[in-house]
């Protein structure tokens, strides 16, 4: 009888670990981690662990705020610091052993969460291990629970990023058993995402999938009208990941006007955690209007960001400012700190250290251009390119080829195809072979419209032509978009 009760108790107590609630606490909590006001939700948190010590989707939820944290305040002593949680949290959840849905999602999401946090700080190998487990993870609790919401927001996901993997790589996804495909991914994340709308318990979880799917939208499909329908429901929403995902789609759709008027708005309250990020967004989006304002935001960020990214790109955009203003001398004080300041990571700050190298001054009107197509004021960006008066202009092979670029861009966005085609057709021509993205983003572009407009066979060959094309500026990013056309035609 002793030993009998002795078992009783040892069931007693490994069970009390062994229960993850969804309930009002738990939810509460991650909505306003959402909202990135971290010190309240730990708050409830720890009410939840006094109330509920066998609560262990508590664990869940402070990960997020960790992951969170890190990809938004990118400070490298936070990642350093904070990593130690992953395995903690993970073995409390491992130990559960519940045959709740909750279960195998919360260890997926964990391991996803931290693979994100590492590809930032460049642990690449301990990042696909990661990936790798949250992926075996999610399959096998889709097979169990295919009912289950948030499975169908994380296995999309995964599906969509998997499916843009450049084909180099693609081998190694075969060997170790993954699979996917973009247009399986979005679908799943599009149906989680109208399922959490009409579902009470999982409505809060809305946000968050918005969130991922908005990206992966904006950067792996061609669907214009899609991106269209997304911003009329997100615009709307005062949460500052909302408000960053808005701005970003505007932009994206050359409505750079609302892009401000998003992040001029946005509410900063005093238990938000800093997202300093949005004023570097700010600064673009008014920089693309010629607007002198753009210096103090750019000032803000990198006065009040800790982290490194970006830091180089604004100062190459104060630069640009005072040089497209003739203060040559500010052009140089500012180009010469590109090269003191920031790292090197991300594409932009990339740009500006071979910018901060080139002794070479832009050409104003060039650069006048390319902010005024990117705010999407494309009749404004053509004129400055026929402003262009400089006798040695087209000597320059590069200012040659992002001129027929840039007026390609600005007549396409103006619905006049046929000489977009091409001028298209002749940068790549001229740059194939050479270091700039040019001929590359334009071989990606005719394969999008050809895509667009149905021909599936012009479409093709221009994503191909633009993945074969090798050794230019920004080619991971641009291989990665072809290859997602690629991947959406087959």
């Amino acid at each position: 009888m002793r030993y009998f009760l002795i078992i009783i108790c040892l069931l007693l107590a490994k069970s009390s670990f062994a229960d993850f609630q969804w309930n009002t606490n738990c939810q509460q909590a991650y909505a306003l981690i959402i909202q990135l006001k971290f010190d309240n939700a730990q708050s409830l948190l720890e009410k939840e662990k006094k109330v509920n010590p066998e609560n262990t989707l508590v664990f869940l939820i402070e990960n997020y705020a960790d992951y969170l944290k890190i990809q938004i305040g990118e400070e490298k002593s936070d990642f350093e610091k904070l990593k130690k949680n992953k395995d903690i949290r993970l073995n409390i959840i491992e130990d559960a052993e519940s045959d709740s849905p909750w279960y195998l999602y919360s260890r997926a999401e964990i391991n996803l969460q931290w693979a994100a946090n590492r590809l930032k700080f460049g642990e690449y190998l301990t990042a696909a291990l990661e990936i790798n487990k949250a992926y075996r993870l999610i399959k096998e609790n889709a097979e169990r629970y295919p009912n289950f919401i948030p499975n169908k927001k994380s296995l999309g996901l995964l599906y969509t990023l998997i499916g843009s993997v450049p084909e180099q790589y693609s081998w190694v996804l075969s060997v170790i058993g993954m699979e996917g495909s973009i247009k399986t991914g979005l679908e799943m994340m599009n149906k989680a995402i109208v399922e959490m709308k009409t579902n009470r318990d999982y409505n809060i979880m809305l946000e968050e999938s918005y969130f991922l799917y908005a990206f992966l939208k904006m950067n792996l499909d061609n669907d214009k009208q899609d991106l269209v329908n997304l911003l009329s429901e997100l615009k709307s929403k005062d949460h500052l990941l909302m408000n960053f995902a808005s701005s970003r789609i505007a932009s994206k759709l050359g409505q750079n006007d609302l892009a401000i008027k998003i992040l001029e708005n946005r509410k900063i309250d005093h238990d938000h955690y800093p997202f300093y990020y949005l004023e570097y967004l700010l600064a673009v989006a008014k920089q693309n209007k010629l607007d002198d304002d753009c210096i103090v935001h750019y000032n803000n960020y990198l006065k009040k960001f800790n982290g490194e990214n970006y830091k180089k790109s604004a100062l190459m955009r104060i630069s640009w400012q005072y040089l497209m203003k003739g203060d040559l001398d500010n052009y140089g004080v500012f180009k010469d700190k590109i090269k003191r300041l920031g790292a090197t990571q991300i594409d932009a700050d990339k740009e500006a250290k071979s910018y901060s190298e080139n002794k070479e001054q832009p050409q104003a009107n060039l650069l006048k251009a390319r902010l005024l197509f990117d705010g999407g004021y494309y009749k404004d960006a053509i004129m400055e390119l026929q402003n262009i008066d400089d006798p040695n202009f087209f000597s320059n092979s590069k200012n040659t080829l992002e001129y027929f670029y840039r007026i390609a861009r600005c007549q396409e966005n103006t619905e006049n195809y046929d000489e977009a085609i091409v001028n298209y057709n002749k940068t790549i021509k001229m740059g194939s072979k050479k270091h700039y993205f040019y001929a590359a983003k334009s071989a990606l572009q005719l394969g999008m419209y050809y895509e667009k407009i149905g021909e599936v066979k012009e479409a093709k060959k221009y994503f191909n032509t633009c993945v074969e094309m090798e050794d230019h500026q920004y080619e991971q990013g641009i291989e990665q978009k072809a290859k997602a056309g690629l991947n959406r035609l087959n």
